[in-house]
This record gives C-alpha cells, sequence and structure tokens, in this order.
C-alpha cells in the first residue's frame, strides 16, 4: 500500500485529484514546483497559515475550523465524482493534517498520503543530553488534536503509554512528566530501519535519560521509521496486549508513525488518546531530500471502521507480512 520513488521529481499526482499541501521553507517540503506548471486535472490547495485549530488557503482571507469537518470538506465538495485526495504531510502540522485526514476518510473519498523523507536533520551546535539535532525551538504543550477524543477520568485512570520514539529526548521526558504513566505499562515504538541506517542508535542516545529513568528501554519494539502501516499492525498488538487499559500514544516520532498512530485511532473502536506537546519547528531544521512516499492510506478503512460508526464495533485482528 506504498509507492516508493527514490526522488520526488519522479512523482506526479494523477489526474481528477487534489493536492493538499504546505511550503515551509524546506526544500523537500517544495518539490511540487518540479511539476506544478506541467500538471493538469489536478486542483492545489496550498495551505499558508496554520493554528492548532484552524488553517488559512492561499488566496484566501477566511480560516477553515478544524473541528468543523463542514468547512473542511468544502475542499472537495465541488469535486469531480471519483476525486483523489493527495494530502501532503511533508509541511502540515500534527493537528492540521490529522483533521484534514479524518474528514476526507469519513466521506469515503480515496485518500493518499505523502511525504518525503529529509536528507538530512540539522546537527546542534551545542549538544546537551538528549538534543543531539536542532529541530524544534519550543513546545507549546499537551493539547488533543482537533476532532481527536480525549479520554475520560474512567479510561484514563488505567493505560498503556506508547511513546513514537524520534530525536528529541526532552520532548519524552516532558509527556512522561505531564501525563505519569506507570512504568511498567510503557511501550516505546522505535524507527528501524530508519530513514538513515544509524538513526536508531541516535534515537536511544537522544531518548536515553527518561528510557533509563523509567526503564522502558526493556519494552521497546521497532517499526520502520517511513511506514504508517507496520507502526499501525504494531499498534494493535500493542492493544491486544492492554486488555483492560486503554491507550495513549505520543506522537514525538516521525510523521509516518505519526500518520500511523491516527489511522489507527480512526479505525478501532478501543480508547485511545493521541498525545502531542505541539512544536515550534526550527528554520532550517532539515537538509535536501531524500525519498518520496505515497501512502494509500483510504485502504485500511471498510464499513465496519470506527470512524463511520458511533457505535463500538469488533474489529478483526490483521497480519502484516515482515
Amino acid at each position: 500500500m506504498t509507492d516508493t520513488f527514490e526522488s520526488a521529481k519522479d512523482f506526479k499526482p494523477l489526474e481528477n485529484s487534489i493536492y493538499i499541501f504546505a511550503s515551509t521553507g524546506e526544500l523537500r517540503a517544495s518539490h511540487i514546483e518540479s511539476w506544478r506548471s506541467s500538471i493538469q486535472g489536478v486542483k492545489l490547495c496550498e495551505i499558508c497559515y496554520e493554528t492548532q485549530s484552524s488553517f488559512q488557503l492561499k488566496g484566501d482571507s477566511s480560516f477553515i475550523s478544524l473541528r468543523s469537518e463542514i468547512e473542511i470538506r468544502a475542499l472537495w465538495n465541488d469535486a469531480a465524482p471519483g476525486v483523489k485526495i493527495y494530502l501532503d504531510i511533508t509541511g502540515l502540522t500534527h493537528s492540521v493534517w490529522a483533521g484534514i485526514l479524518k474528514a476526507a476518510i469519513s466521506a469515503k473519498l480515496e485518500v493518499l498520503a505523502v511525504y518525503v523523507e529529509p536528507d538530512m536533520y540539522s546537527r546542534s551546535s551545542a549538544p546537551v543530553e538528549g538534543q543531539i539535532y536542532d529541530l524544534s525551538a519550543s513546545i507549546q504543550g499537551i493539547s488533543p488534536l482537533p476532532g481527536f477524543a480525549t479520554l475520560s477520568s474512567r479510561n484514563s485512570e488505567k493505560f498503556t503509554f506508547v511513546p513514537l520514539l524520534g530525536f528529541e529526548g526532552p520532548r519524552l521526558r516532558y509527556i512522561v512528566e505531564q501525563i505519569q504513566p506507570g512504568y511498567e505499562n510503557i511501550t516505546p515504538i522505535v524507527g528501524s530501519p530508519g530513514f538513515k541506517p544509524w538513526y536508531v542508535f541516535e534515537t536511544y542516545i537522544g531518548n536515553k535519560g527518561a528510557l533509563t529513568e523509567t526503564e522502558a528501554w526493556q519494552a521497546v519494539r521497532y517499526a520502520p521509521a517511513n511506514c504508517p502501516f507496520s507502526c499501525f499492525y504494531l499498534l494493535e498488538e500493542i492493544a491486544a496486549d492492554s486488555v483492560g487499559r486503554s491507550l495513549k500514544i505520543a506522537l514525538i516520532g516521525t510523521k509516518p508513525h505519526a500518520l500511523g498512530a491516527v489511522l489507527f485511532t480512526l479505525s478501532n473502536s478501543i480508547p485511545v488518546e493521541l498525545v502531542h506537546d505541539h512544536p515550534i519547528r526550527k528554520a532550517g531544521r532539515t537538509g535536501g531530500t531524500a525519498r518520496l512516499l505515497v501512502y494509500h492510506v483510504s485502504a485500511l478503512f471498510d464499513e465496519a471502521s470506527a470512524v463511520f460508526s458511533k457505535r463500538p464495533v469488533n474489529r478483526p485482528r490483521r497480519s502484516i507480512n515482515p
């Protein structure tokens, strides 16, 4: 369910599609310039401004609320039958792409998520413990993604904490301090293989402090860093092993892993809370462009998926070949 392009320039969206994206100043987010003037039958929706609860399209002064699926669906209400939605998550914040994804899946559209790997991350000029790379200027604090439920007090007392780990150890430590999980109920997920072979080691180095203090290093699970589907199925396994407990999933790793967590939340009816600290990205945080991946995310959903029903549903366990 993934199309891989070794060069972003080899990719072009198909006709009768809508391409939703944002330009952030990162080179990898500007790949559309290679085909922007030559495509036909593709509507471009460029998001120029984002907040935690809304976004604004280029050339439009009004804001679209992420808490209103009706407002979000205006992006494709006038589209021809059979339209495809390309959602380029490369330059979008989690709040925005997750809200648009939910609305598009709820509308039963064909949705393809696009992600471009960076060729490199910006290393910190004065590294301290847990900060090998210079990625975030600050964090805005924990708050829910718009349109995604938080756990009730009944469900939040006993939970399994699943942090999707990246390089930024202080973010893991902050979230652990805020939600105070039982150390025996922490199951981190590390991206392995990473975008680069050595990234798995740098993930451990960056998160060494919190992993050691909680002893969660003993419970680490692995999923390829660029595969949302492997993360999705791994979360299903973790949920099956957490009978009687809800899940709190921290989105502090790769965007493909965050995508897998959002897909898992939309697909399954078990109590899940997505924990996010809303970092403010630093300028020049990445350099270069590596592979471009297109994920056929709507293929995961059927009529039994929780996003289509307000009542609980029992979904069969899935399996995936490594």
